[in-house]
């Protein structure tokens, strides 16, 4: 009898895991904002000029920072979640996905279609904002109406922002990663916020950091590298806490 109990039991552990394992999300947006905030440093009109016009810089280039960060997610952070993820090809060559337009206007970046821009993101895909009002025009409900067809959809983003160093007159910059995920009433299964602080700094002159990109590019990369290592220990545990929600 008792065995009969313990090999009915272990039956629905694995019926349980493998109904989890079926599981769907899709993945709407995947960018990488080249804008570095600088509220920390102060909120100074010159401060957004200048970081402004280092966006437009073709030396600060971010790009291998998005490929290595999608190359990471796709092959490496994906194995860690208790779902699968629905095949980029399905996302963003689906109709409706093309035509839609972000409600932040953030998918018509002025450069969209040229090296400059805002937004990096791997080809094909929107660089959506979640939506802070929850009602059913916000991009990250349009995104889980659109996907119907999955248990959930996920946003994932990486920017930077000015940090203040120890040593008097540098910043630093912190590199971040949000990635959030809605089930398919539009209820937030998990939020992941992770960071990570490049070790050097740059000058601080006049109030404003050198934007010079060879200065700049090399602390965003490293901050990112850190990142990116340090959520690799992190994302199964939080993943597999909020598998049930979803």
């Amino acid at each position: 009898m008792k065995k009969t109990i313990l090999i009915l039991v272990a039956f629905s552990f694995l019926a349980n895991i493998s109904c989890i394992a079926q599981k769907k999300v899709a993945v709407t947006t995947f960018w990488v904002s080249k804008h570095i905030g600088f509220s920390e440093l102060g909120g100074a009109a010159g401060m957004a000029a200048s970081i402004a016009s280092l966006s437009e810089d073709p030396n600060f280039n971010l790009q291998p920072v998005l490929d290595n960060f999608y190359k990471t997610f796709t092959e490496e952070y994906a194995k860690n979640f208790p779902f699968e993820l629905m095949p980029e090809e399905d996302v963003i060559k689906r109709a409706e996905y093309q035509e839609y337009e972000g409600r932040f206007n953030e998918d018509k970046d002025a450069d969209r279609s040229k090296l400059f821009q805002r937004y990096l993101t791997p080809e094909g895909y929107k660089p959506l904002v979640e939506s802070l009002t929850k009602g059913e025009k916000s991009n990250q409900m349009q995104m889980v109406k659109m996907f119907s067809d999955a248990d959930g959809v996920m946003f994932v983003s990486m920017g930077y922002d000015f940090v203040k160093k120890a040593v008097p007159l540098t910043a630093g910059v912190r590199a971040f990663v949000r990635i959030k995920l809605w089930n398919k009433e539009g209820k937030r299964v998990f939020t992941i916020n992770e960071y990570g602080t490049s070790k050097k700094s740059v000058a601080i002159v006049g109030g404003i950091p050198i934007m010079k990109p060879e200065k700049l590019l090399p602390l965003c990369e490293s901050a990112s590298e850190k990142l990116v290592a340090d959520l690799s220990k992190k994302i199964k545990k939080i993943a597999n806490k909020a598998a049930k929600k979803l």
